[in-house]
C-alpha cells in the first residue's frame, strides 16, 4: 500500500491537472525551475505532517500541509509587466482555490477537510530572458490513520 498522505499528494495533482490557465503543466516536487514556454504551470510540494489528535479507538489525526507554487510569465509587451503576472498568478490561484476545494474529502474516504493555509505575496523576477512571477499557495489537509500504520 501507500501512505495516506502520498494519495493525498497524488489527489491534489489530479485535481489541479486540467485547470484552464495551466492545463497539464502540473508537476510533483518540482527541483529544477519551470521552463520559459511551458508556463503558466503550477508545482505541488508535500510540507509538514504533523500528528494532531490520538483516539482512543485507536485512530490517528493528522494535518498535511500541502504547497502549490503558481509559475506565470509575461508573453506579450513589457509594459505593465507587474500587474499583468500579478493578474495571471491572481487567476491561476482563484482556480487552484476552486478545484482544491469543490470536494472536501479530496475523493478519499480517510480525509476529514481541507482548509486553504496562507497565501505567500507574489514573487517577481525580471533577471531571466522573460519576466516571470510565482505564488506559493499552502493548503492544511486533516485526515486519520490508525495509530500503528500510516497506510491504513
Amino acid at each position: 500500500m501507500t501512505a495516506r498522505s502520498e494519495q493525498i499528494m497524488t489527489a491534489i495533482e489530479t485535481a489541479l491537472t486540467g485547470l484552464t490557465t495551466t492545463g497539464t503543466k502540473v508537476q510533483r516536487g518540482q527541483v529544477y525551475p519551470h521552463e520559459i514556454g511551458q508556463l503558466p504551470a503550477l508545482g505541488v510540494l508535500t510540507g509538514a505532517d504533523v500528528p494532531s489528535n490520538e483516539h482512543q479507538t485507536g485512530l490517528l489525526d493528522w494535518e498535511l500541509t500541502a504547497y502549490v507554487e503558481a509559475v506565470a510569465e509575461i508573453t506579450a509587451g513589457y509594459t505593465a509587466q507587474a500587474s499583468t503576472i500579478e493578474s495571471s498568478l491572481a487567476t491561476i490561484r482563484a482556480e487552484v482555490h476552486a478545484a482544491l476545494l469543490a470536494d472536501y474529502t479530496l475523493g478519499l474516504a480517510f480525509v476529514i477537510d481541507i482548509a486553504p493555509g496562507p497565501v505567500a505575496q507574489p514573487m517577481l523576477d525580471g533577471d531571466g530572458k522573460i519576466p516571470i512571477g510565482s505564488l506559493l499557495m499552502a493548503f492544511v489537509i486533516q485526515y486519520r490513520t490508525s495509530r500503528g500504520d500510516i497506510e491504513a
